[in-house]
């Protein structure tokens, strides 16, 4: 189901993403939100409920994704959790994590959150005993976990941008963030297509430009909906997409950097898997390969 108008509002079917904590304890090579580049910075939950509900009057998304950076590292993860519960923009609440600090959580983050996805790298995995209570634990508190196992990423981004308009254009259209995914991410009141669009121009090393020429302003007034659904269903890329490789970069192992290593010199038109660009064009679907192994434990009924 694509994002469609209904009942007066902009639907998303898929998730709409509000970053906790800019700042990361892992420095993972293309990490989709350059969290190795940021500096601590955390959302408030009072505004990220004020901004979030003045959003809710002219779209619904099916959940709301917390995540990072990583989210724990929030002081207050229980507030912002229900800050966004109470906003009504979505209908669950989601927290993603690479769960390496899953063991401080305490018994109100359990009760709190739907749902919880936990990221496991091979440079900090999990022990077979923390997967067996978070499992536990979910099951306890009634909330689906789904444990993915990265053993891959793709290249994120380009300092030198790209030197082909028709290159990021199909970068663009194959962009699962964008297209499939649907990856909306609100800050500081703004609406963005993606996280891309809003943490690579912010961390260019030459000097980027204003995130705000690639999302829309949150608002309420009457042409506000029309705008919000032209916004999010255009076929032009973005500014930032002349920086980004969307879902079609090069497949790494997965690794942490220093943050002085952590930036991509290549030009984009080197950084490209040609072959998955292809098999995207035709599926934008198609299994990008990150994922080694999945777990999940489901919500029980009632």
């Amino acid at each position: 189901m694509s994002v469609h108008v209904e009942h007066g509002k902009v639907i998303n079917p898929e998730g709409v993403e509000i970053n906790a904590s800019l700042q990361c304890n892992m420095r993972c090579k293309s990490c989709a939100h350059l969290s190795p580049l940021f500096r601590k910075e955390n959302a408030d939950p009072a505004e990220t409920h004020d901004i979030l509900t003045l959003l809710a009057r002219n779209y619904h998304a099916s959940y709301a994704k917390i995540m990072g950076g990583e989210p724990l590292l929030h002081p207050d993860i229980v507030g912002l959790i229900e800050a966004v519960r109470t906003s009504r923009v979505a209908d669950t609440v989601l927290v993603a994590t690479n769960g390496t600090l899953l063991d401080r959580a305490s018994e109100e983050f359990w009760r709190a959150v739907d749902s919880l996805e936990i990221s496991v790298y091979p440079s900090r995995p999990l022990t077979s005993e923390q997967i067996d209570r978070y499992h536990g634990m979910a099951r306890e508190y009634d909330v689906s976990l789904l444990i993915n196992h990265y053993g891959h990423f793709r290249e994120i981004y380009s300092e030198t941008g790209a030197d082909s308009p028709e290159l990021v254009q199909d970068v663009y259209d194959t962009c699962k963030l964008a297209h499939y995914w649907r990856s909306h991410t609100v800050y500081d009141g703004w609406l963005y297509r993606c996280p891309q669009s809003l943490f690579v121009p912010q961390q260019l090393e030459n000097g980027g430009w204003d995130p705000r020429e690639d999302g829309i302003e949150i608002a309420d007034d009457p042409g506000f909906l029309e705008r919000l659904h032209r916004f999010l269903t255009r076929t032009t890329p973005l500014r930032a997409c002349g920086n980004c490789l969307g879902s079609v970069g090069r497949l790494h192992q997965h690794t942490e950097l220093a943050r002085k290593e952590w930036r991509p010199k290549e030009k984009l038109e080197e950084l490209i898997d040609y072959e998955f660009l292809e098999l995207c064009k035709s599926d934008i679907t198609t299994d990008d390969g990150c994922v080694d192994s999945s777990s999940s434990v489901s919500r029980e009924a009632g």
